[in-house]
């Protein structure tokens, strides 16, 4: 039985990682309270500006009150993709430098947030290799790279998609695929030969610094830059290499004989993920094994309203248990 397992936050939020509702408050805690960040300052003006009015911030616990990363992104990308200001304080070359800003402030936060040891993605990769008849096909929607150190630690190699289809990458029984759709933090881009770098470590979080020296893997060119496409309603998948990704993802969901999906809320701002596992699902005519596992109510609602009956759904967290 050929399997796809969707990997989102929720998933992530296992090994430790912050999610939406609480990433700010995280951030906070690490970069203006126990290590100060001049590059992020930025993010905390702006969120003490946000209401119209200087109100301080004292703590992390008191942007618990704020809206979540992803609808500061939202706003903040409405106001420069319609050339407009937030306020005399933040024009728009400033929402520039926050937007970068917020793309750095959640590389460093999943960077120092994540474990380095082995957790329950490993044991879940290691048992579903196991029970498996082939090699099963991951896609994530997350930067973090503990679902790619759980591939590598159990022995494989790792197919992202960069080129070619899903139906070439079969072909390799070394490696697993693992599409990424939104970037990793273990990927730099080249702005000179347009080739994205491969790491086995992660780099996004040094690649804001002014002294960045991560090179190109291709052309040796410099001045990487990150992999990170930002949770907003206004997603731009410019990039040729991570197109290729995203029809990877397709043709793995439309050869598969059941789907997987472990800690993704379907959040309204990934319509065109949806719309993706939508079409991929109608291009084959197959009674396909649709498996969820969420804890959200609201979510596993969603899921019904979007795939219908046949959608198995269990509300629990991921807790590693092979499906």
């Amino acid at each position: 039985m050929k399997t796809v397992y969707i990997f989102g936050a929720g998933a992530s939020a296992a090994e430790g990682a912050p999610v939406v509702r609480n990433f700010l408050r995280v951030a906070y805690r690490y970069f203006k309270e126990e290590d100060y960040d001049p590059d992020l300052e930025i993010v905390w003006e702006y969120l003490e500006h946000f209401y119209g009015y200087s109100t301080k911030i004292s703590s992390g616990e008191e942007l618990d009150k704020y809206p979540g990363i992803d609808e500061i992104f939202n706003i903040v990308d409405w106001y420069l993709l319609h050339n407009q200001a937030f306020s005399r304080r933040f024009s728009g070359p400033r929402l520039h430098n926050l937007k970068t800003a917020l793309v750095k402030l959640i590389s460093m936060t999943l960077d120092r947030s994540l474990p380095p040891h082995q957790g329950i993605h490993h044991s879940f990769v290691s048992g579903v290799i196991e029970k498996e008849g082939e090699l099963p096909v991951f896609i994530s929607m997350n930067y973090d790279i503990v679902l790619d150190k759980a591939i590598r630690a159990a022995g494989y190699g790792l197919e992202y998609g960069f080129y070619g289809k899903h139906s070439e990458h079969l072909a390799s029984r070394e490696k697993i695929p693992l599409y990424k759709l939104h970037g990793s933090l273990n990927w730099s881009l080249c702005p000179l030969c347009g080739e994205i770098s491969e790491h086995e470590e992660k780099v996004a979080h040094l690649l804001f610094q002014e002294n960045n020296v991560i090179p190109c893997l291709n052309c040796r060119g410099e001045k990487s830059q990150a992999v990170i496409i930002a949770p907003t309603l206004y997603k731009s998948y410019g990039i040729s290499r991570l197109q290729n990704i995203w029809d990877s993802a397709g043709g793995a969901i439309s050869h598969s004989d059941r789907l997987v999906i472990i800690g993704y809320s379907l959040a309204l701002a990934d319509t065109s993920i949806i719309a993706t596992i939508k079409r991929s699902l109608n291009t084959a005519d197959k009674d396909r094994k649709i498996v969820v596992i969420n804890p959200n109510k609201r979510a596993c609602e969603r899921y019904s309203q979007i795939f219908g009956e046949k959608c198995s759904i269990t509300r629990s967290a991921f807790t590693g248990q092979v499906i």
